[in-house]
């Protein structure tokens, strides 16, 4: 069985859509934020309901269906609440957002054997906390937020928009990156294939139609700032 696992897609449907015309899979995981920051969060949400994918909570996902904070980075944080008020919220629809409030903080799934757990964040900090490879140093990060040790084989986690895979403490841990947003090395999009048949996991990069989106953010953003941001933000400059 191929698992395709993604996460961060922030409402950059061109990326999504490119995505899923390239890839094979039986099935979906989705380690949340579908919104914030991107120009279309309703046309993101219909897509991902169709998929019927086994999901988690995002920060903005919550921030948005509950009308809190995000609790995002510093730098990102003015761009995020700019881009819920003017963009996320103006779009979403009553049942838009109650999608988003049904999904979990935390997913424990099972696929041919295979357990998995499932966060935005971290085990021990499913919406908010960040875990880099390099930070995994410490068995009590795959806690869960009780205490308890996880009994799951493989860990996926996202937030950080960093793609990674590697072992710890008995622990496979994944995160496919940022499926409309990478953050890393590459600027490229980025997403993970787990194979339950053979436990092997591929972490892929693609490229999508970037010049749609660069276009609605000049067209669609009006402050000249934030619209200058996202662009970086989306690497869609020149």
């Amino acid at each position: 069985m191929r698992i395709l696992v993604f996460s961060d897609i922030h409402a950059n449907i061109y990326a999504l859509r490119a995505l899923l015309e390239r890839e094979r899979f039986d099935e979906v995981v989705f380690l949340g934020d579908a919104v914030d920051y991107g120009t279309r969060p309703s046309e993101t949400v219909d897509v991902l309901r169709s998929l019927k994918p086994r999901r988690v909570m995002g920060n903005h996902d919550h921030a948005a269906s509950f009308g809190v904070d995000c609790y995002c980075a510093q730098e990102n944080h003015e761009l995020s609440v700019y881009t819920r008020q003017n963009i996320t919220l103006k779009q979403l629809s009553k049942s838009d957002l109650a999608f988003l409030a049904q999904a979990p903080i935390e997913g424990h799934f099972e696929f041919d054997n295979l357990k998995i757990a499932a966060f935005h964040g971290s085990p021990s900090e499913p919406l908010y906390g960040y875990l880099y490879p390099w930070l995994i140093s410490k068995s009590e990060v795959f806690t869960s937020t009780l205490g308890a040790p996880l009994e799951e084989q493989v860990v996926l986690v996202g937030h950080t928009h960093y793609s990674f895979t590697t072992s710890f403490a008995g622990y496979r841990v994944i995160n496919p990156g940022s499926a409309g947003q990478p953050r890393d090395e590459d600027i490229r999009p980025s997403y993970a294939i787990l194979n339950t048949d053979n436990t092997t996991i591929e972490l892929h990069r693609f490229d999508y139609p970037r010049d749609l989106l660069k276009k609605e953010i000049l067209t669609e953003v009006e402050q000249p700032e934030m619209r200058a941001r996202l662009l970086k933000l989306f690497r869609v400059t020149p």
